[in-house]
């Protein structure tokens, strides 16, 4: 049996885990794979404010697939052929399968941009921080908008603050929405805005940025936020990838699965993570491709056999636990929300455990 993996999201780490663990007789296992690094997006904002090495927040999961009996291949996936049962790389090779698993993430809302415009999307995530860091060597003392105030704008915006500080520089985050983190209720909304506040963050809400110039963000309602840079945070769509084969998405390209994270139309075909919506939509949250994982590996397991797969149920509250740069951390759950040292530390830990549980080389330490 030919098990394809495409993609190295957190669900298909526990896969590959829970393959390596017990492996199944017989079985021929590729992961595809942009880089044989992941990068851990959870400790991407600390990875921008230096709090990290890039290292610490990388899983080797060439390794990780090779301990479960497989192959590791760097590509992306161009196209998928579910007649044929088979997925195209960019570079034109394709991987047949028998059964095959997508845990490819999303990709940011576009937004229109002028020719020499200063924007860098958020995803890739390795290709942003590349682009970030560059941006802020030319200019240490820029003017940054953050277009997006959910948990990802906002965990950015205060990791650029702390970078432009010593030379000057400014961010300013904007939303449609009135407040920041939207999701996650009116305390969080108010911690955040108290981070903002001591870290100089300047808030527009209300306001949607719909085109980038060279100088400046531009607003919906014809006024312009000046900036050196621009980082796109705001939306989550799919990348036409499952749309383009012809199987059933949601309004944002997303593919449709069942309770049991398959395709109804293939039940050969998983998908977890952001890249799926099942019955009961979830946030596109990493809490929730975490939980999906064991239960996905379990299932691809049962689909290889011939077994009955089980149904995902969410969790009715999610924790979230956002850096906000100064050495503290905001923790939200139900509603409820605090900021303190001792949320930081516990955020560190929960991070640190994540990375190590997967990625087997020595603990590296803090940047």
């Amino acid at each position: 049996m030919r098990l394809l993996l495409v993609g190295s999201g957190h669900s298909h780490l526990f896969v590959l885990e829970a393959l390596a663990r017990q492996r199944v007789v017989g079985l021929d296992l590729t992961l595809v794979a942009p880089s044989p690094l992941a990068t851990y997006s959870g400790m991407v904002p600390g990875v921008l404010n230096r709090q990290y090495p890039l290292r610490a927040a990388q899983i080797d999961v060439r390794r990780l697939a090779a301990r479960a009996g497989g192959r590791f291949v760097a590509g992306r996936a161009a196209a998928l052929d579910a007649d044929a049962r088979a997925v195209a790389l960019a570079d034109g090779v394709r991987h047949d399968y028998d059964v095959v698993s997508f845990d490819i993430g999303s990709q940011v809302a576009p937004i229109a941009a002028d020719a020499g415009a200063p924007l860098v999307a958020i995803k890739p995530m390795d290709a942003a921080l590349a682009a970030l860091e560059a941006a802020l060597a030319a200019r240490p003392s820029a003017h940054a908008v953050v277009i997006g105030g959910g948990a990802a704008g906002c965990e950015l915006a205060l990791a650029l603050a702390a970078r432009l500080r010593p030379g000057g520089g400014r961010v300013t985050v904007c939303d449609p929405a009135p407040r920041p983190l939207p999701g996650l209720g009116a305390r969080a909304a108010a911690a955040i805005q108290a981070a903002f506040a001591a870290a100089g963050i300047r808030w527009v809400g209300g306001q949607a940025a719909t085109r980038v110039s060279p100088t400046a963000a531009h607003l919906a309602d014809g006024s312009a936020l000046e900036a050196d840079l621009v980082v796109a945070a705001a939306g989550a769509v799919g990348d036409g990838l499952f749309a383009a084969a012809g199987l059933a998405v949601d309004e944002r390209r997303f593919l449709r699965v069942d309770a049991t994270l398959r395709c109804p139309a293939r039940p050969e075909v998983f998908a977890a993570g952001d890249c799926a919506t099942p019955p009961t939509p979830t946030p596109k949250s990493g809490v929730y491709a975490v939980r999906q994982g064991p239960l996905l590996a379990a299932n691809l397991r049962a689909a290889l056999a011939g077994g009955t797969p089980r149904p995902f149920r969410p969790q009715r509250h999610a924790l979230a636990l956002l850096n906000t740069a100064d050495g503290r951390a905001l923790l939200s759950y139900a509603g409820l929300a605090a900021r303190g040292r001792w949320a930081w530390r516990l955020k560190d830990w929960i991070d640190r455990r994540f990375v190590a549980r997967f990625d087997d080389r020595a603990r590296l330490p803090l940047g």
